[in-house]
């Protein structure tokens, strides 16, 4: 898995931004044409910090839904957004977010889930996830708002 993120090319931009939740979703509902083809019309990427999560669990996902992702990345369809944060660096992310608007982890709870959030604000770029419980609230998105972006929960 990490040969073909490492493959992936890189960006410091995108239009849309995907969660890992979200892409790993998109797989498991059999919904990898639909995921192709919005690629294809959109710019869309993963921070490397969700690439990294993705490689962190990608073992413990059904061997189709993991073979279908490893087909999908083959296919260099989404760009890498870097940012120089791990999952589990909890005090890396969080001061990431207080750096840019400490108010954020008030709204987003969770240090990797704002992480996502400050970084599509910064980028300019929309949100896709599935976290409803973190993400994907009407706080955050009133907040996210204010920069003109959007969060959605299935693609447009």
């Amino acid at each position: 898995m990490q040969e073909l993120i490492d493959e992936l090319p890189e960006a410091n931009t995108a239009d849309y931004l995907l969660d890992t939740c979200f892409f790993v979703d998109m797989f498991a509902k059999n919904k990898v044409e639909e995921l192709k083809e919005f690629c294809r019309n959109n710019k869309v990427g993963m921070s490397t910090f969700n690439l990294q999560e993705l490689i962190n669990m990608h073992h413990r996902l059904h061997g189709t839904v993991n073979h279908h992702i490893r087909n999908f990345l083959k296919e260099k369809l989404i760009y890498k957004i870097p940012i120089d944060i791990v999952p589990g660096e909890r005090e890396k992310e969080r001061a990431y977010v207080e750096e840019f608007d400490d108010s954020i982890l008030k709204a987003i709870r969770d240090p990797s889930d704002a992480l996502l959030f400050v970084l599509a604000i910064k980028k300019r770029a929309n949100i896709i996830t599935k976290d409803k419980h973190h993400i994907f609230t009407v706080i955050a998105e009133n907040l996210f708002n204010e920069w003109k972006e959007k969060i959605l929960n299935k693609l447009p």
